[in-house]
């Protein structure tokens, strides 16, 4: 399979692209600065420059790819106090770009409780939301509503997982609910494990147009 990587010179992203060429897949990083990519060499890698807020560029380097796979992220601010837009500005170009290189394929992350939901953790309530990563959150929110309402022609999965710890994968499968967060779950999940599932949601259709929250398996 021909994948197209977002977000490749970021921690989750290289793991992402690590992960895809491990299997086999031929992969296009599409990145800001190529030289972030550098220490990965690969005959079935491609690293190309590409700006993900201009549709007409982006969808020549997408096309001829089966399937995007986006960790596209930003800095949650000072305190989360500083206004974010980004999520919902960048899905909107991309999956514009996707149609016009005729991909229905979305494989796409933002984080656990982007929504506000009954019972969520208090941990999220009255801590995480209000004092770091609210601005964030809703801006992950608005991405996701819009992949829902506005994008019912794409074979869209959302990612959503726990605080992402960098340490190796614990080989063991990981916990998905589809919905906005994991009861009674650990609240912190190693990359490897999130980009494991990723790449494994390109071959199946068993998350199609849902939200997933993950967590790790006890």
């Amino acid at each position: 399979m021909r994948v197209a990587v977002l977000g490749a010179t970021g921690p989750t992203g290289k793991q992402v692209v690590e992960e895809a060429l491990e299997r086999g897949h031929d992969v296009i990083a599409l990145v800001r600065n190529p030289n972030g990519l550098k220490e990965l060499q690969n005959d079935k890698l491609q690293v190309q420059k590409a700006n993900i807020f201009e549709e007409k560029d982006l969808s020549t380097h997408l096309t001829g790819c089966d399937a995007v796979l986006s960790c596209l992220g930003t800095q949650p601010g000072f305190l989360g106090w500083s206004k974010i837009t980004f999520y919902e500005d960048s899905i909107k170009p991309i999956t514009v770009a996707m149609r016009l290189a005729n991909i229905r394929r979305l494989v796409c992350m933002t984080s656990q409780c982007a929504k506000r939901t009954d019972g969520e953790p208090k941990i999220v309530t009255y801590f995480i939301r209000p004092l770091f990563f609210g601005n964030a959150l809703k801006s992950m929110s608005a991405m996701e509503t819009y992949l829902e309402t506005e994008c019912k022609d794409l074979e869209y999965t959302v990612v959503k997982p726990s605080e992402l710890a960098d340490k190796p994968s614990s080989g063991k499968p990981v916990t998905a609910v589809e919905g906005q967060w994991v009861p009674n779950g650990t609240l912190k999940i190693a990359r490897r494990d999130v980009t494991k599932f990723m790449v494994d949601c390109i071959g199946n259709s068993d998350w199609l147009k849902k939200f997933v929250a993950l967590d790790m398996t006890p």
